[in-house]
């Protein structure tokens, strides 16, 4: 390694930038034992936990978790029809111009109102998605330690 590929350049009369260096990959390196390997956790950004693939006993609930997750998202896209006003020669020009510039403004709010609703909306998804893999986990123990019952009670009679 040569002295002017150090990541470190220290003038210090006691310890030179190469000893600095190495007795601070060194301590890397042992709080890397200490700790292990590192497992991030990187949060999801719009991402909606799956549909649960279960068959429900309640089919308005299938119905509409299914269209729930099947929904597009909001549409924010500016949609400026044709006016008689922009066709005047000169001022239809300008008029287009301004109209389509507020309509801009507007959007950038509802569309970071929307944004923000789109975050919410994909957790109370995932949250009703995990809520109903939960009830379906726990209906067929149910329906499993009723059967259970049935068979106790069948071989004491």
């Amino acid at each position: 390694m040569h002295e002017d590929d150090t990541w470190l350049k220290i003038t210090d009369t006691e310890m030179t930038s190469a000893e600095l260096e190495a007795e601070v990959e060194q301590q890397v390196r042992q709080r890397r034992e200490e700790l292990g390997q590192i497992r991030p956790k990187f949060p999801t950004f719009g991402i909606v936990s799956p549909a649960p693939e279960v068959k429900l006993n309640n089919p308005a609930l299938e119905y509409h978790l299914r269209q729930l997750n099947q929904m597009d998202p909001a549409p924010t896209t500016p949609l400026l029809a044709v006016s008689p006003a922009t066709r005047i020669p000169l001022l239809g020009n300008l008029w287009q111009f301004i109209r389509r510039q507020f309509h801009e403004a507007i959007l950038f709010y509802v569309n970071r109102a929307v944004s923000y609703e789109t975050k919410v909306d994909n957790h109370m998804i995932s949250t009703l998605n995990e809520l109903t893999r939960i009830v379906q986990t726990q209906q067929d123990e149910i329906e499993r330690l009723q059967e259970e019952l049935r068979a106790l009670e069948e071989a004491q009679k």
